[in-house]
Formats: C-alpha cells, sequence, structure tokens
C-alpha cells in the first residue's frame, strides 16, 4: 500500500545523519531534526538547506549543569515556502 508523508522527524545518534539519510529527509516538505550534538547538526545542516529554510530553532536545556544541549529544528522546503508566497 502506498503512503505520502509530508513530514519526517529525525533524531539522529551523536554522530548525526548519513549521507543516504539527509539525501532521504531532502525530499520532504517539512522536516523536524532533533539533535544532541550541535556539531553534528551544523554538519547535516549544510547539506539540508539546498533545499530547506530553517524556520523555527530551539535549544532545549534537558541536562542543568551540564555541556550537554539538545537542539530542535524546523525546517521547510524552499518549495513549499515559495508556494505559500513566503520565500
Amino acid at each position: 500500500r502506498e503512503q505520502n508523508f509530508s513530514a519526517v522527524l529525525v533524531d539522529p545518534p551523536r554522530a548525526g545523519l548519513d549521507e543516504f539519510t539527509r539525501k532521504n529527509i531532502a525530499g520532504y516538505p517539512a522536516i523536524m531534526y532533533v539533535s544532541c550534538n550541535p556539531q553534528a547538526l551544523k554538519r547535516d545542516m549544510k547539506e539540508l538547506v539546498q533545499s530547506h529554510v530553517a524556520v523555527r530553532f530551539a535549544f532545549l536545556d534537558h541536562f542543568p549543569y551540564t555541556k550537554h544541549v539538545e537542539c530542535a529544528v524546523y525546517m521547510l522546503s524552499k518549495e513549499v515556502l515559495a508556494t505559500n508566497g513566503q520565500q
């Protein structure tokens, strides 16, 4: 049975997304990316911003008094933004 999804949620391990997954999720209109490693998120975003724009970003301090921080980014495809007149 064929299914069509308009959004994907990724919460990769500390190493971030692999190349196959980055290319795969770039095809979705909306991406919610949760990361425990800001450096891996930065690397992955370099590729994802070719097709998407970050429209929301949040730092989540789940572990107070430690160096660990979670980041959450909501991205919409440039195509979706252009269709809605937001680009």
